[in-house]
């Protein structure tokens, strides 16, 4: 449940204040259901988003960022805590991250931070606030305001209940991809950021960690306009399937591409996959627009120099690749391969590409070290400061998961096991970096097989979690 006004008071209140300039700020930014390509920087052309590609040059870019599930809960609790799904007890949105799981808001709280979110709340869709002492706005503050403004609740118009009427009716025959009928200034979007841009203001003077999650581009791809006319009858990158694709795929992707959100993908149309990337690349633009004016505000009044500031997402969005859309119980890149970009002025060096696979549990680390602050040993990530000033680091493989699936990728080869299947996923992504051919029962692809299965258990068995060590027995 949320904190009264009291208790955030009470919290605030505790913690330590202290505003000495050589301490850093954090300003976190996660865009939900944001896949990796989908950014000017990471290499799309046709997308624009000028202000994540400048602070992208201003910082680093890890250009191969793995989350650990292509699903909101687990992935925002395995950044919030570096530790793995399987771990930290949230292996998909059906948990709760647990309270004594230390996260990085308790962990800078600790330390004197003013810790807050605004946004869809961090861990939602539940309600649980993983220490955050502050809720600046969420979907509730929101909703409010789209009532005072005569959108939302009994004393909306006959004119403007027609126009959502529409929006929601073509949203049930477009796959969700419907703009909303209320103007920019207006929109979700637009509201956060101007709520963070009022905390920003108000708490410039003290040291402060902000979690702001933007929703977009997460379905349904509903952005306001002009964002829904930006990229119409553009040439958008071809999504990656082909015939036959999923005959010797697992059943739960032939019943996803049969009906996901309720809907048929076999019967998407070209026009209705253009119709939804030009939607959902709207959806990015105005992120892109307003995270621009937070970092325009943090210039103006003074804390650029002095606050790190991350952009990322918590998982992808299939985009019509394999013939899938939204997101599932599935390991393709296309929602497990996220992008992330962090600026810290005077210590990451402007303009660094980070190549080597990485994942987001080695988020927590990175900013703790980068703020000068210990670790708790319970932490499995690792920092990537050392990526970030040239140095190298020792390579290894990502994973993703849910409670009954579990994936392994390296540069070469994916493995995905499904819990008492008989079927699997093994993917050459040298030769088929796509996925579209599965050779988990391919004769020719047996050893890399019996490698990757051996280096998935390893990795179960490495991952134990460290804060339940084995009680060594005493001698009688």
């Amino acid at each position: 449940m949320r904190p009264t006004r009291r208790e955030l008071f009470t919290m605030a209140a505790g913690a330590v204040a202290a505003p000495t300039p050589e301490r850093w700020n954090l300003l976190l930014i996660t865009c939900d259901q944001n896949r990796a390509d989908a950014l000017g920087c990471m290499g799309n052309p046709v997308l624009r988003t000028p202000n994540i590609d400048r602070l992208a040059s201003q910082g680093a870019l890890f250009e191969n960022w793995f989350v650990q599930c292509p699903q909101c809960v687990p992935s925002r609790s395995a950044l919030h805590t570096g530790r793995y799904p399987h771990t930290n007890r949230t292996p998909s949105n059906l948990y709760q991250l647990p309270p004594e799981e230390e996260t990085l808001a308790t962990a800078l709280g600790r330390h004197g931070y003013l810790t807050a979110c605004a946004g869809e709340l961090p861990f939602a869709p539940t309600k649980f606030l993983g220490g955050f002492q502050q809720v600046v706005s969420a979907d509730a503050e929101y909703h409010a305001s789209l009532e005072a403004a005569g959108w939302r609740g009994a004393n909306v118009s006959a004119a403007r209940r027609r126009l959502l009427e529409e929006h929601e009716a073509r949203g049930k025959r477009q796959f969700q991809a419907s703009p909303v009928p209320w103007p920019e200034d207006l929109d979700e979007t637009a509201f956060h950021s101007g709520k963070a841009i009022e905390f920003l203001k108000a708490n410039r003077e003290r040291p402060f960690f902000l979690h702001v999650n933007f929703r977009r581009p997460h379905h349904p791809f509903d952005p306001p306009a002009p964002f829904d006319r930006l990229y119409q009858g553009a040439r958008f990158p071809a999504s990656h399937q082909r015939a036959g694709e999923m005959d010797n795929k697992p059943p739960g992707q032939r019943k996803a591409v049969e009906s996901s959100v309720g809907f048929d993908l076999r019967t998407m149309t070209a026009a209705d996959l253009d119709r939804i990337k030009a939607y959902y690349y709207g959806m990015i633009s105005e992120n892109d627009k307003y995270i621009g004016r937070m970092l325009d505000e943090m210039k103006a009044i003074g804390l650029e120099d002095r606050t790190i500031v991350v952009v990322t997402a918590d998982h992808g969005e299939m985009l019509g690749d394999h013939g899938l859309l939204f997101k599932g119980g599935y390991m393709y890149d296309e929602v497990v391969h996220a992008p992330c970009v962090i600026r810290a002025p005077g210590r990451v060096p402007a303009g660094r590409r980070c190549n080597p696979l990485v994942e987001a549990i080695d988020l927590m680390p990175t900013l703790l070290e980068l703020m000068g602050i210990q670790g708790s040993p319970r932490i499995q990530g690792r920092s990537l400061a050392p990526l970030m000033d040239g140095k190298s680091l020792a390579s290894r493989p990502v994973h993703a998961e849910f409670s009954n699936i579990k994936m392994l990728r390296t540069r070469e080869w994916k493995l995905v096991h499904y819990l008492h299947a008989p079927y699997g996923e093994l993917y050459n992504l040298r030769e088929d970096p796509h996925e579209l051919y599965n050779r988990f029962d391919d004769p020719g692809a047996a050893r890399a097989r019996q490698e990757m299965e051996s280096a998935m258990i390893d990795w179960l068995i490495d991952s134990e979690d460290p804060a339940r060590k084995p009680l060594q027995a005493e001698k009688r």
